[in-house]
């Protein structure tokens, strides 16, 4: 139910995008001999278990993006952003096991650094005179695959719903937006039908300025949750428009955004940095 509501907020707000981990906290082990102590994976890539999975099925394939992270005994982390991209749009989620046959990691659309400031540097990184991060410092290879879908790249201050926090603070209100779902067919499975228009959720961005706009929704888009709480959107041709509006958007406020979303009685806010906002027109 918790990843109910946050898919349904993220995926209206993408609309036939993808987006990328580039800030995340420090990650401790906590089974260890020393409590809480700093996970050194820095010659391994570990997995970022998602609150929820979400994939994009387009004529060509399907799309889902997934972060891996290494990190250092001091608490710094590299995030690199990888797609899982099926052209038959069968295997649209991983697994999410280690040997996981469908994962490639060799092609990382985004590599973002996120060094644990400032209490691992109280002067700033390698003693410079900043000890603050930019959420948003990522290096962009468009010549991966996925990048095409990668659009939208989220900042996150903890792990979504951790503590409570955000979104899942109001499990009523999410127990009540899942009552409301109907069940659906999609390719054979018994689903829930997620609509997303402007009779159900309105979005509002905010620039670094502070000035507020109300971004509209053209047409309904459709998205298909399955028993596992997966997320399925599948791209149509409404989704160039909204691609076209968020690309003028840009190009007047600028590519860093505050998304405020509301869907039925739930509400949420989080941080974007728009990337390409076009890249994956050719696609509808």
């Amino acid at each position: 139910m918790r990843k109910l509501i946050y898919t349904a907020l993220a995926a209206t707000v993408a609309l036939s995008m993808g987006c990328a981990i580039t800030n995340y906290p420090t990650i401790y082990d906590t089974r260890g001999a020393v409590e809480n102590e700093v996970l050194d994976s820095y010659y391994d890539k570990a997995y970022l278990i998602p609150s929820s999975q979400i994939a994009t099925t387009y004529t060509d394939g399907s799309d889902e993006l997934f972060t891996l992270a290494t990190q250092t005994w001091q608490g710094d982390r590299r995030l690199f952003t990888y797609n899982n991209f099926d052209p038959s749009s069968t295997v649209m989620f991983l697994s999410q096991t280690y040997c996981d046959p469908n994962r490639t990691d060799d092609c990382a659309i985004a590599t973002a650094w996120d060094p644990d400031l400032p209490d691992a540097y109280p002067h700033g990184a390698a003693g410079g005179l900043n000890d603050t991060d930019d959420p948003f410092d990522y290096v962009y290879d468009s010549s991966c695959s996925g990048a095409r879908s990668l659009s939208l790249l989220l900042s996150v201050e903890t792990r979504i719903g951790e503590c409570g926090s955000g979104i899942w603070a109001d499990k009523q209100a999410a127990g009540f937006e899942f009552s409301l779902l109907e069940k659906a067919d999609f390719r054979g499975l018994s689903v829930y039908h997620l609509p997303i228009d402007s009779s159900v959720m309105s979005v509002t961005l905010e620039d670094v300025e502070g000035n507020l706009t109300q971004a509209p929704i053209y047409g309904q888009f459709n998205g298909y949750i399955t028993d596992e709480l997966n997320l399925i959107v599948p791209v149509g041709p409404n989704a160039r428009y909204q691609q076209r509006w968020l690309a003028n958007y840009v190009a007047n406020f600028g590519t860093a955004i505050n998304v405020n979303v509301t869907y039925g009685s739930m509400n949420t806010t989080f941080r974007v940095n728009v990337q390409d906002a076009m890249a994956n027109a050719d696609r509808i």
